[in-house]
């Protein structure tokens, strides 16, 4: 229901500076929104996936030895069904290798997880890296 003051629509006069101030940063953010989602959609041009693999930690577990690992995502572009493989090698040859697979890497992003290898990885050449990705 309208406000009425000796008959006239109070709404109807000059609005108070607090609705113009919280109108113009309303319109900043909006227009920052639609540049930025812009800038992406016309420049970000990566067509594949840039999957980096680095090891985190190696603890000795019961079933094993777990060794964590994050993999990085440089690419804007998504990947999914991503396969890690971890290879332990001493002297050039490969003692063990290991895989699994990361449901989702999102592009400008990181995912963990972890190998749980048999063999000892200390003092020896532990590599964890991505193997395989489909694109969803």
């Amino acid at each position: 229901m309208t406000k009425t003051s000796n008959n006239k629509n109070v709404e109807a006069g000059e609005p108070h500076w607090i609705e113009w101030a919280t109108g113009a940063v309303s319109a900043v953010i909006v227009l920052g929104v639609i540049a930025w989602i812009g800038k992406d959609a016309l420049l970000d041009r990566d067509s594949s996936p840039n999957l980096v693999g680095a090891v985190l930690q190696t603890e000795k577990r019961d079933g094993g030895f777990q060794v964590l690992f994050e993999i990085t995502n440089d690419s804007s572009a998504t990947a999914s069904q991503v396969t890690v493989h971890g290879e332990i090698r001493e002297q050039g040859a490969v003692i063990e290798d290991v895989e699994t697979v990361l449901d989702y890497v999102p592009g400008h992003s990181k995912a963990k997880g972890g190998l749980i290898f048999q063999q000892d990885p200390t003092g020896k050449t532990l590599t964890v890296r991505a193997s395989s990705f489909d694109e969803p």
